[in-house]
């Protein structure tokens, strides 16, 4: 989903900078105004917005940034062992709040993106709240690796846009269009 809003930005005329993760299939390819950059962790990704953040008026963070990661990394195999092995994890940057915190690199308007599992619309409604986002985009697990999506965008106006299943190409293009029918956009 991220890849296709970056991609409709772009057509829109914006200049984008993509800071993509490992993603099924290909990335797009640079182009006039869309940069595109990859990364492979949440802490390399982290580091990317912030050398990128600067001069940004819009920022979506589309992408699914896993909370936890393994506290070590092993390069091989972890072999069968007897005995119960415990696996310790590390919280991940939380970058969408990062680039939400007011001061004077925060964009001027912050999407998030929230996907859940159950309570939807709750859980949305406490992230765009809690991490201070102008808006999120709600959507359901069989959105991902999916060819369609539906999604409902909330803002912290209390206007809420539902968006029924379309393409992920043909919901880039409704939610810009939401957005940017918005004033606060």
């Amino acid at each position: 989903m991220g890849v296709a809003l970056a991609l409709e930005a772009a057509r829109l005329g914006a200049q984008v900078t993509l800071v993509i993760g490992p993603v099924a299939g290909p990335a797009p390819r640079q182009r006039k105004n869309l940069r595109v950059l990859r990364v492979v962790s949440a802490q390399d990704m982290d580091k990317k917005v912030r050398e990128h953040l600067a001069g940004t008026r819009v920022f979506v963070g589309a992408a699914a940034v896993a909370d936890y990661r393994p506290a070590v990394m092993y390069r091989q195999k972890i072999k069968e062992r007897p005995a119960i092995t415990m696996l310790k994890l590390l919280r991940n940057p939380d970058i969408i709040a990062k680039v939400a915190r007011r001061g004077p690199q925060r964009p001027s308007v912050v999407i998030g993106f929230a996907l859940e599992t159950q309570d939807l619309m709750e859980n949305a409604a406490a992230k765009l709240r809690d991490k201070g986002l102008d808006w999120i985009v709600a959507n359901r697990e069989t959105n991902l690796g999916a060819p369609e999506g539906s999604a409902t965008l909330l803002s912290r106006w209390n206007e809420r846009i539902a968006i029924g299943r379309m393409t992920k190409e043909r919901l880039a293009k409704q939610i810009w269009k939401a957005l940017l029918d918005r004033p606060a956009l």
